[in-house]
């Protein structure tokens, strides 16, 4: 992808990049307070003018299939992906505005998604997408940072928003008896806790009630039904819910047993050299009132911001003229 460089010495185009001279990347972020900016993320000249060659590559083999009529492109398709300007898309009966830089690849969506869906991208902790050009699969450092986002429209007339969030508690088949005694899909068989990171009723895994459970599935292979097995598939679960009851939250993370993986101070994060995988969220969470549920994934380390980070993805998914 093309680079904008945020060094002021750098007046060139990416394909004059000088090889002495490193790009620095940031969000904007001018509006977000100190505590929360996410640090700027230093590329080498040569990782930069590869990527600039690569890019250049696939417009040109792309360009080729257009000519050759083998795709056809929407002219409108074209502009949206053209424009600097917010980009709007349609769910539902609502539409939304956004720069191409939110978008997941910055792909700039249909106006109509087909799938009823659009994904975004985010950095932690400023809650800001990167510069356009810039993909957080690019850096290890915004990698590390990414909060990968999917809002979907649900048709009413096929599935209701309380009815998708309650699905998201119960097993696939909720009256198949081998499936509700499963710990690990099952609700009642966990163990609730005291209220976490301020509004979140956690019900961790009860990791003995899942070795038996494992030892039922797998009598003969021990190490199937060990704890260590069991902590590695036993996800604990953390839920909001509204003051009538309704499910608004759903959030299955990694077991608490399992370090983070990460290390952070203030805004800088890094790999825990002593860990050898990241623990991780999928956060599940309702917007009843535009007919959406939200879908993320990111590090435990960030469930702590789960609040802020629904607040900011409301923010953005207001419909334009509200």
């Amino acid at each position: 992808m093309l680079f904008c460089a945020l060094l002021s010495a750098c007046a060139a185009e990416p394909s004059e990049l000088k090889e002495d001279l490193a790009l620095v990347i940031e969000p904007d972020q001018q509006h977000v307070p100190l505590r929360y900016r996410c640090p700027a993320i230093s590329i080498s000249p040569a990782r930069a003018q590869a990527h600039v060659s690569q890019d250049a590559a696939v417009e040109r083999a792309v360009d080729r299939l257009i000519a050759d009529q083998n795709i056809a492109i929407d002219p409108e398709h074209q502009a949206r992906q053209a424009s600097t300007q917010p980009v709007p898309f349609k769910l539902g009966p609502n539409t939304f505005a956004l720069h191409r830089n939110f978008f997941y690849f910055q792909n700039a969506p249909s106006a109509v998604p087909s799938d009823g869906t659009v994904s975004l991208s985010l950095q932690w902790p400023c809650l800001e997408p990167l510069p356009q050009g810039y993909n957080f699969a690019e850096d290890d450092d915004a990698s590390m940072r990414a909060i990968l986002i999917t809002a979907r429209y649900l048709d009413p007339e096929r599935i209701t928003v309380p009815v998708a969030m309650q699905r998201a508690l119960l097993p696939l088949d909720p009256r198949s008896p081998a499936q509700r005694s499963n710990p690990l899909e099952s609700l009642d068989m966990r163990l609730q806790g005291d209220i976490a990171h301020g509004r979140l009723v956690p019900y961790y895994a009860d990791i003995g009630a899942v070795q038996r459970y494992l030892r039922g599935r797998h009598p003969g292979n021990v190490r199937a039904h060990s704890r260590e097995n069991a902590l590695q598939i036993a996800k604990d679960w953390y839920i909001r819910r509204s003051t009538d009851a309704a499910t608004l939250s759903v959030i299955k993370c990694d077991n608490r047993e399992i370090p983070d993986g990460l290390q952070i101070e203030g805004s800088l994060v890094k790999d825990d050299p002593g860990v050898q995988r990241r623990a991780s969220c999928d956060h599940l969470y309702a917007l009843p009132a535009l007919g959406m549920v939200v879908e993320m994934s990111y590090p435990r380390a960030f469930l702590l911001d789960w609040s802020r980070i629904e607040q900011r993805i409301e923010a953005l998914l207001r419909p334009t003229g509200s």
